[in-house]
């Protein structure tokens, strides 16, 4: 039905059959929102509905969806008054007198529909509807009590909580990314959600909140150029023009003088505090705002009170650091939020103070971890990254060389924690050994940084040049000996196993005489690891038991499920498979309570350790790993809603080593079999003993290697060879869980409880290894990698008896 409107109220219309979008999919994820308000609007007993939210949230279209709905659904009238500064009055008056004039009683109630009925005084057109019967639908950015309305939040929409290249299609169900691709879309057609974007993508939902109208903001930022300037673009708030060190002083910000920018004295302490909020990157919490900005603690609640009320920044229960610990409570600056920058001398101050700040926060976090307190200091780590990333990144820039070492030295007890230690994590700083160093301690440890990093990238020879630099008395002087130690045993396993994995308890001993005790617990499993490569299993599990009873005492939570999965490891290469998914269990288990982060923190240390030489062999085990988190990564219902990227963090850098396809075909193995399995692949295949001639068996050994199929005899050949599952399964043309298949049943029938065993049993059968070389990782790769299934990531008692 159309509504006649008077001509002397020009800002009200009949609504349309459908309210026009703004962009595809705008009510993605709304549906259970639209019911609730069609119930509600329906309610003879509700006046009407206030739709309250942050700007960009969706109001105006949920509103005007809503009122279609209604229309559709009652046949009532409905209008749509777009209100202005000023009342409407009498106009108003006149179109509520045309919807209900003509009204069948008791036929449904018309509806108006007004926006930001909080800009104007509309309690007599409210009035008004009460008593001509017509339910109202407004918007208001806060739900004024005067109103009488029911108040109806709008929410943002959801964001991921992680990304894998996994499961792309899952991440494309997420409604803030359906969204965000629509409004792609619409610009560039052709976009997709690919493995090279998802990571920037998924972020940049986060980043924005959820809120609809940013997404589209950023959206056009990404089709234009790409997702990864788009997501730049938000972070841009954190470097707005760019400080020389070498004066210290900044250029102008461009587009504008910064002697225009706000001052405390001219704007008062919310100005103040809105312009240091920009130094900062992916929100932040008050007390870290409190501290860059030095405000008393009563004046700075009043004024950030203000600045929330006017939607100049928005809070959530996001985690977020402090300096005693976490708060779930956070603090962001909306992405379509006013940018008021300090002048650079004030700038400067500012972002020093932002660096100095999460130097502590890093710092204290770290104790935290180290002295028992993890789960609060992880928390702590891994909400902050990007502020710590850009606090690394400012002390550089101000030749702060000490001041950012301290920093690094911090950050490290993270790194180990959650696997960025062993897998190249983001953000990993890589300092410049020009830097004019405040001592001879800061260049040695430049050159640790860069040896470490060196390792980890499957270069010891380029980290080698770098510690033959440090002396042993240098070393010591600095109080270093314990480091330089480890990255020399590291550098030697290749060449000299033997010789490495002595260095490497050496090194443990030196960080226990140092009284870093959480530190000398990871290198001792490094060692035991290293151990076990060599042959001696007793010992490594020996060691590792230690290490756990240790880390028991003193509340290390962390080494203990490191350890943990290190004697599943030994387990595994002596047959017993359920002390083997046991191990795993009870590692497990501890880990869950501190989050995903640690759990794969302890895979990732055990699968990608750099005790083991090959970096490829590291890279492609903890892309394993990952597959096989991801069809667990439901377990974790305490940290439903909170975003942490714990996967998508380790999957970067490894995916950058192995190539697209390598890294994929990785994953999806992984995802097929439990970590037992997994950790069983560790088990080394060393070279095979002097062969004995075939008649020098004893009739008992004959009789044991006849029950072998050929299949068996050809995989056991392959295992004599040193070749690894997965280059017996391309080999052979079979999977991999196939060949594992194969090694356990000829366990079984030979007796045996290792690869090790089949190696000699293979020799003293007088049946020679292939003398063909194992293939590539990259040669060994199909095309395309097989469909997805969903193993569990720990068997059963059943299934682990096999």
């Amino acid at each position: 039905m159309t509504i006649p409107v008077p001509s002397s109220v020009k800002n009200a219309r009949t609504s349309a059959a459908r309210p026009p979008t703004a962009f595809p999919a705008d009510m993605v994820g709304r549906d259970a929102e639209i019911a609730a308000l069609s119930a509600l609007l329906t309610d003879p007993s509700t006046p009407g509905v206030l739709l309250t939210g942050v700007p960009g949230a969706g109001k105006t279209r949920l509103a005007a969806e809503a009122a279609h709905a209604y229309r559709a659904t009652t046949g009532a009238p409905t209008v749509h008054l777009e209100t202005s500064a000023e009342p409407c009055a009498d106009g108003a008056l006149d179109v509520l007198a045309g919807l209900t004039a003509g009204r069948d009683a008791g036929g449904a109630r018309p509806l108006l529909l007004v926006d930001d009925l909080d800009r104007s005084d509309h309690h007599r057109l409210l009035r008004a509807c009460a008593a001509a019967s017509v339910v109202v639908l407004g918007t208001a950015r806060q739900p004024p009590a005067a109103h009488g309305l029911v108040a109806f939040p709008v929410d943002p929409l959801p964001v991921p909580l992680d990304c894998s290249a996994l499961d792309l299609a899952a991440l494309a169900r997420v409604p803030s990314v359906q969204v965000y691709l629509a409004c792609l879309r619409t610009i560039n057609p052709a976009f997709s959600l690919e493995l090279h974007n998802q990571q920037v993508i998924a972020r940049t939902c986060v980043e924005v909140g959820g809120n609809p109208g940013a997404l589209c903001r950023t959206a056009r930022v990404a089709a234009l150029e790409s997702p990864e300037v788009a997501w730049a673009s938000l972070g841009d708030r954190t470097v707005p023009y760019p400080v020389h060190a070498e004066d210290g002083t900044a250029s102008s910000p461009p587009g504008g003088d910064p002697r225009d920018a706000p001052s405390r004295a001219a704007d008062g302490t919310p100005s103040w505090l809105l312009a240091h909020s920009q130094v900062f990157s992916g929100g932040f919490g008050p007390e870290a705002l409190r501290h860059i900005t030095a405000v008393a603690p009563e004046e700075f609640s009043s004024a950030l009170e203000t600045l929330l009320r006017g939607h100049l920044l928005t809070a959530s229960t996001l985690p977020s650091g402090r300096l005693d610990g976490t708060a779930r409570f956070r603090l962001r600056l909306p992405a379509d939020g006013p940018a008021r920058r300090l002048p650079p001398p004030e700038d400067t101050a500012a972002r020093l103070a932002h660096a100095r700040y999460y130097a502590a926060l890093a710092r204290a976090a770290a104790d935290r971890i180290v002295s028992g307190h993890q789960s609060s200091g992880l928390i702590a780590f891994w909400s902050e990254e990007r502020n710590l990333r850009t606090a690394l990144e400012t002390l550089l820039r101000h030749g702060r060389t000490a001041e950012a070492l301290d920093l690094v030295d911090g950050i490290r007890v993270y790194w180990r924690a959650t696997g960025g230690w062993s897998t190249w994590g983001e953000g990993r700083p890589r300092p410049d050994p020009s830097w004019t160093s405040a001592g001879h301690r800061d260049r040695i440890r430049v050159d640790l940084l860069l040896g470490e990093a060196g390792i980890l990238a499957g270069q010891p020879e380029a980290a080698t040049d770098l510690l033959d630099r440090i002396t042993a008395d240098a070393a010591r002087a600095a109080g270093l000996s314990a480091r330089v130690t480890r990255l020399r045993a590291l550098c030697l396993l290749a060449a000299d196993p033997c010789r490495g994995a002595a260095l490497l308890l050496e090194a443990a001993d030196l960080h226990r005489s140092d009284g870093d005790r959480h530190e000398a617990r990871y290198v001792s499993l490094e060692a035991a690891l290293a151990v076990f490569r060599l042959g001696d299993t007793a010992a490594a599990a020996a060691t590792a038991l230690e290490v756990l009873a240790a880390a028991q005492q003193g509340r290390d939570t962390l080494a203990a499920g490191a350890a943990l999965l290190h004697l599943a490891v030994f387990a595994a290469a002596e047959g017993r498979a359920q002390a083997t998914a046991h191990y795993c269990e009870r590692a497990l288990s501890a880990l869950r309570a501190l989050g995903p982060p640690a759990v794969l923190g302890a895979i990732a240390a055990t699968l990608g350790s750099p005790a083991l030489p090959d970096v490829v062999e590291r890279a492609v085990g903890t892309a394993r790993g990952l597959g096989a988190f991801h069809t667990w990564r439901g377990a974790f219902p305490e940290e439903a809603g909170t975003p942490d990227f714990a996967m998508a963090r380790l999957e970067e850098p490894v995916r950058e080593l192995l190539g697209e396809a390598a890294f994929s075909r990785a994953l999806v193995e992984g995802s097929r079999v439990s970590l037992p399995d997994l950790l069983a692949s560790l088990v080394p295949a060393p070279a095979p003993p002097a062969a004995t001639p075939v008649g020098s068996l004893s009739p008992d050994t004959r009789t044991r290697i006849g029950p072998l199929t050929p299949r068996q005899t050809e995989v056991s050949r392959l295992v004599t060879a040193g070749l690894s599952n997965r280059q017996i399964a391309h080999r052979l043309a079979i999977s991999e869980w196939t060949v594992v298949n194969h090694i356990r049943d000829t366990m079984k029938k030979l007796g045996c409880s290792s690869r090790v065993e089949i190696a000699s049993w293979m020799h003293h059968s007088g049946l020679r290894p292939s003398p063909e070389p194992p293939l590539s990782l990259r040669a060994a790769l199909p095309p395309t990698a097989p469909a997805l299934s969903g193993p569990t990531l720990v068997p059963s008692w059943a299934g682990s008896s096999k």
